[in-house]
């Protein structure tokens, strides 16, 4: 079950905040916490079931995992016994994930490595190929690893109410793609969060602008980029290439972006505030601030629990350059088990380490060389994002240097695909929108409505929420008849 499909948005979630709503309100009591979590963690088995149900046996796998686990590290009280609980829950994440999503990586690694020699000795690794990866298994290892580390390290308290860790580590509104969600920005709410219908409303004005960026911009700019990617070798133009690129440069922000808009929308109208996971990254002057600004829990994941546990910049710098280019590497990895993810990493890592070592440079340059050099680094590195493998990418790159030696249908479809008027509007719109433009307007409106005159204000409010009525059901029409438009994260 997806985000932007009619069963979840006009089925699943309306049922499941019902429900929710109907425990959190009761009549002369105070809400019962207990029960309104495990009221989210069966509503996180069935929604994440929904396609897969055999998969639910790893996520229970992993969520006891890390909840037993978490217990024995705080009850421990030698610290050999409180490391040795902690290496057996990394290693019991680290290695699911590995089977999981990397078996086919490795099972390619030793083929190329060894030839036959396993063929011939009886061995068959085609079973690893075959392994299919649980949808979102990326993100609730992750999530786990976080935790166990917090409570080795003393952060926070381990949760003794399997229902109340259960709720956390399974939540359906950001169990697929995220946010990564730490214990601790959610470890009071589990037990005293607040529901109101402004709250909810505000929850649902997030989620359908989210929708709006999955379903109006990322799925329309996704059918050009996905049709330059599919042209044939050798056949694609320059102009068909770089217009495929800038429309999946607009596609993967407002797909992942708008999916965790979504997230943090359903967890406000639940009463959570998850941490937000975007912050503008293509007005970013630098790699660095790209990174500061991009998948922002991810990045922080990888900064507290490897980065600084490594040395971070405290060695000197050759060190600093090795764990800089380790932690990207394991970043392109985490994304997907292929070699073009890893060099998608640690294509950044070189850039980050540039940056790092000979900041007068960049610091010397005007903000527009800076805003241009920025965009055209990430614009050559989603080349290596997207394309299928190394080969691919080459071809893609060849393309947009050179074009193509001979046109092809293939490569026309691409402008067929882009004739009219919807493309130009919908790259104007996403342009504009990747900016604080809209965050600005916000904050006049916001202060507007506090200091101006009561009917101009109630006008402004009533035509506000009608707009995000007609938006929702604009967003509506595309789904009706799609099949299956998944998020381009979900396959991390």
């Amino acid at each position: 079950m997806v985000f932007s499909s009619t069963i979840f948005v006009l089925v699943f979630l309306p049922m499941a905040l019902l429900v929710h709503s109907i425990l959190y309100f009761p009549v002369q009591s105070r809400p019962s916490y207990k029960i309104l979590n495990l009221s989210i963690f069966l509503a996180s088995i069935i929604f994440y079931g929904w396609g897969e149900p055999k998969y639910i046996l790893i996520l229970l796998f992993s969520t006891l995992c890390n909840f037993f686990l978490a217990i024995l590290i705080e009850s421990s009280t030698s610290q050999g016994r409180r490391n040795g609980f902690l290496t057996t829950g990394i290693l019991i994440n680290l290695l699911m994930l590995a089977y999981y999503k990397y078996a086919g990586f490795f099972a390619d690694l030793l083929h190329q490595m060894t030839g036959d020699l396993f063929s011939s000795q009886g061995v068959s690794l085609e079973f690893m190929r075959g392994i299919i990866l649980p949808i979102g298994i990326s993100f609730f290892t992750f999530q786990g690893l976080s935790y166990l580390i917090d409570v080795h390290r003393k952060i926070v308290k381990p949760s003794y109410r399997f229902t109340d860790f259960a709720c956390y580590l399974t939540m359906f509104s950001q169990l697929i793609a995220g946010p990564i969600v730490r214990y601790t920005a959610i470890e009071t709410q589990l037990n005293t969060r607040t529901l109101s219908i402004g709250r909810m409303w505000k929850g649902a004005t997030r989620f359908v602008f989210g929708l709006a960026k999955k379903v109006l911009i990322a799925d329309t700019l996704g059918r050009i980029a996905d049709a330059a990617f599919n042209v044939s070798s050798g056949e694609l133009s320059a102009s068909a290439a770089w217009l495929g690129i800038i429309c999946y440069f607009f596609q993967i922000y407002y797909d992942f972006s708008g999916y965790s808009d979504m997230a943090i929308g359903i967890g406000q109208m639940m009463g959570f505030q998850f941490p937000e996971n975007f912050n503008y990254p293509y007005i970013s002057k630098s790699i660095r601030e790209f990174w500061r600004r991009w998948h922002m829990t991810l990045s922080s994941w990888f900064r507290d629990y490897l980065y600084i546990p490594l040395g971070g910049n405290r060695k000197g710098k050759y060190r600093t350059v090795f764990n800089l280019f380790l932690v990207f590497a394991l970043c392109g990895l985490w994304h997907g088990a292929s070699l073009s993810f890893l060099i998608w990493g640690m294509y950044h890592g070189i850039f980050i380490c540039l940056e790092r070592f000979f900041p007068k440079f960049t610091n010397r340059l005007p903000s527009f060389f800076l805003h241009a050099y920025t965009t055209m680094v990430i614009l050559i590195g989603w080349v290596f994002f997207r394309a299928e493998d190394l080969d691919a990418a080459g071809d893609y790159l060849k393309a947009m240097l050179w074009g193509a030696t001979k046109q092809s249908y293939e490569s026309n479809e691409v402008w067929l695909l882009a004739n009219g008027y919807v493309l130009p509007i919908t790259l104007l719109a996403a342009f504009v929108l990747s900016t604080p433009v809209f965050q600005h307007l916000h904050r006049k409106f916001k202060n507007y409505c506090l200091n101006g005159k009561p009917v101009p204000v109630i006008l402004l409010l009533l035509g506000r929420n009608c707009w995000v009525l007609i938006l929702f059901f604009l967003c509506l029409m595309p789904l009706y008849g799609a099949t299956y438009n998944a998020f381009i994260y979900f396959r991390f």
